[in-house]
């Protein structure tokens, strides 16, 4: 099968489209032949060089991703939950490595769930890991409520497009801070207010929020906390960007959340039956074949993303 490895922490000319052997499913696990991957900030940061980064280098054959939509082609002896030929997706093996960039892919079923008839599995892949993200973070850290404000940074991207959609749902009054470019898309999602981070500083346009959910970090923060009322509560995303959240929010009398997305197949779950009532829509703004994962990368690096960008197989 063909796969996409990384050779060694640095720029896109270390990965390579190599043939190497086809995974073995375990009597637990199911065989995918992969369509469609998702292209994520963390991939571009593990091939520069990160936490994961060497462990993955070490874990022959290394193979970036986490996202995934295909078909189940293989199944072990006990697996119950799924029949040969169903089309399915899920963030794999997380926060292990779920070596998706690969024409066929190993999964545990607790990883999957059915794909919705109406969505695409060409385009599918790109759901999982930031939807997980948007849903788990507003529900169980945000708590969002129709009595909530929450404003939103980086909005049109990845992450964001799918967090507007859910803070929609669960009936939040939206701000959201994108470029000018993005705010039609914004106002498509359901924004209630866009700000343009590049005229504008968000602290002197917003006020008395519930919730920050921050895809930006750094100063990001300092900044946010001043949108925020007494009690409320900060979610910030990016690992590398994050230090201090808690102890600035408490500093100020909110809460701050350093947080971490899980694999949890019932939240997978009940983001599938909103996608298949399309109450929340991905947008797939670019889709490469796999032999172009170069210039995937390169688009994510280049920042300014809408919605998200995918591999197909």
């Amino acid at each position: 099968m063909k796969a996409i490895i990384l050779k060694k922490a640095g720029g896109v000319e270390e990965l390579s489209v190599e043939e190497i052997e086809k995974p073995i499913p375990s009597a637990k696990a199911v065989l995918i032949k992969t369509a469609s991957v998702g292209i994520n900030p963390i991939e571009i940061k593990t091939r520069k060089g990160n936490r994961f980064t060497e462990k993955l280098l070490a874990d022959k054959p290394s193979i970036l991703g986490w996202d995934l939509c295909g078909t189940v082609v293989e199944k072990g002896k006990e697996v119950k939950d799924f029949s040969l030929n169903d089309n399915v997706f899920g963030m794999i093996n997380f926060p292990d490595f779920g070596k998706t960039y690969a024409e066929y892919v190993v999964a545990k079923p607790e990883d999957l769930v059915k794909l919705p008839q109406n969505l695409n599995k060409n385009e599918a892949g790109g759901i999982p890991l930031a939807a997980l993200t948007a849903y788990q973070a507003l529900k169980y850290e945000g708590k969002l409520t129709e009595k909530s404000r929450v404003l939103i940074h980086a909005a049109g991207g990845g992450v964001g497009h799918f967090g507007v959609q859910f803070a929609k749902h669960f009936g939040a009054e939206v701000i959201a801070t994108a470029s000018a470019e993005k705010s039609e898309f914004l106002k498509s999602l359901g924004v209630d207010k866009h700000v343009d981070y590049k005229k504008t500083n968000f602290e002197e346009e917003v006020a008395n929020v519930d919730v920050v959910f921050d895809l930006i970090g750094g100063d990001y923060i300092d900044r946010s906390l001043k949108t925020l009322k007494k009690g409320g509560i900060i979610i910030c995303i990016p690992t590398a960007t994050n230090d201090g959240v808690e102890e600035k929010a408490a500093a100020k009398g909110c809460k701050g959340v350093a947080f971490k997305v899980k694999p949890t197949k019932k939240d997978l779950e009940e983001i599938s039956i909103l996608l298949k009532s399309e109450k929340v829509k991905p947008h797939i703004s670019e889709r490469y074949d796999f032999s172009e994962i170069k210039k995937a990368h390169q688009s994510i690096e280049k920042g300014n993303t809408k919605g998200k960008i995918v591999i197909t197989f």
